[in-house]
């Protein structure tokens, strides 16, 4: 049967599993991803990799899948940069770790991953024809644009970056180098600043129980819809999906943010017309989304 590991890196874990054609996770894993923070620390990875392997015995492995919270170029090859991952910037990763594992290797945008997964598992697209915007809400705002049967990557491969629109009148410093991106206001880091200046003695795990009828809450999730409107308005999508930390969190107010989107969509439609999608976010899902990249949406560029 056909294997492929699946790696998701994010900025605080690595997750990996060895995911066979049936889509059966085994040998699971997840530690920290500290070590790809420190420069040049690629070859750390390599080895990581390598050990994992020797400790399971795995030879019967086909490719290896790799979802990263980064830019990545068309050819899913190159890693520009990963803000909160200082060791994966500017870096050919997919040919470095072919090179050294001797087995085919495609590197991603992890959010990708999660999206085909959510298409894939809860038969979100069957004949491959509907445009579905993804919005994962965690530390960032990760989105992954689904058209026309594929992945929407651009020219570059790097489409899909509505965190990183800067917004007029704002100059709040975003880790990946610029000023007043949209993620510095609507994201699970804006979140924890506002738990921290307002609510200092609720844990964020609790900030939408025990908080989420208050102005700074309100405020957030109004700010949150905008970006969120601009781009519904822009591609007019079949379906939209919502997921990921924040969005899962307890009590996160969906009809709320649901409310403020639809006030901003342009009228009639889509504004009339849209469907929401919550689905449930599993740790397992960016490594199982990685082979489900493998078996069932293989593109001619990967090695």
């Amino acid at each position: 049967m056909r294997k492929v590991i699946g790696i998701d890196i994010g900025g605080t874990n690595i997750r990996l599993g060895v995911v066979d054609e049936k889509l059966h996770l085994s040998h699971f894993e997840k530690s920290s991803s500290a070590f790809l923070r420190e420069p040049d620390s690629s070859e750390k990875l390599v080895d990581f990799l390598r050990n994992y392997m020797e400790r399971y015995a795995l030879t019967d492995i086909e490719a290896i899948r790799i979802g990263v919270p980064s830019m990545v170029d068309r050819d899913r090859d190159y890693v520009y940069r990963a803000p909160n991952l200082g060791g994966l910037v500017e870096l050919k990763l997919a040919t470095l770790l072919r090179e050294a594992l001797h087995l085919p290797v495609a590197v991603d945008r992890d959010v990708n991953h999660l999206l085909l997964y959510d298409i894939h598992e809860l038969g979100l697209d069957p004949k491959r024809t509907k445009t579905i915007l993804g919005f994962y809400i965690g530390t960032g705002l990760g989105n992954p644009i689904w058209l026309n049967g594929e992945i929407f990557r651009g020219k570059h491969g790097v489409a899909g970056e509505l965190a990183h629109i800067p917004l007029y009148g704002e100059d709040i410093a975003c880790p990946c180098g610029g000023k007043g991106c949209v993620e510095m206001l609507a994201s699970g880091r804006a979140l924890e600043r506002i738990q921290q200046r307002y609510f200092p003695d609720t844990s964020i795990g609790d900030v939408f129980t025990l908080h989420r009828d208050t102005e700074p809450i309100r405020h957030f999730i109004e700010t949150l819809s905008y970006p969120l409107a601009t781009e519904i308005t822009l591609l007019d999508p079949d379906l939209i999906v919502l997921s990921s930390g924040v969005v899962g969190m307890n009590d996160f107010p969906k009809e709320q943010l649901i409310k403020e989107v639809t006030k901003r969509v342009k009228h009639p439609v889509p504004a009339e017309d849209l469907e929401y999608i919550f689905p449930e976010t599993g740790h397992e899902n960016g490594v199982i989304g990685a082979a489900i990249a493998r078996f069932f949406y293989d593109e001619e560029s990967e090695k």
